[in-house]
């Protein structure tokens, strides 16, 4: 009996759609991009945003973490001075959330 669940329960887990997504760097880095804050809640909008992104965006999650307010910052100062960036977001999503973000010359 304790091998039917476990069974079960590692059957579940792998066949989970969290399981398998994965976050990536998109292959298009944002060239034209706007940082907007709308309802506690910062986005990333571009042209170039990965396809599967609603409406083009990604967002920043403003929870309050030193993480969060660290992306919000970078994406901030990216903007400021003019700089192209990449991101990481998962693949599996369409409302898509900034996890990682890196500037380009």
């Amino acid at each position: 009996m304790k091998n039917r669940i476990a069974f079960i329960a590692i059957s579940s887990l792998l066949s989970s759609p969290v399981c398998l997504a994965a976050r990536y760097w998109p292959a298009a880095d944002l060239t034209e991009w706007s940082l907007m804050l709308n309802n506690g809640v910062a986005y990333i909008s571009s042209p170039q945003m990965a396809t599967h992104c609603s409406y083009s965006r990604a967002q920043i999650n403003m929870s309050g973490t030193d993480f969060d307010k660290a992306l919000y910052a970078y994406a901030l100062s990216a903007k400021a001075r003019g700089k192209s960036l990449r991101y990481v977001v998962d693949n599996e999503q369409t409302t898509c959330v900034v996890s990682g973000l890196s500037e380009k010359d």
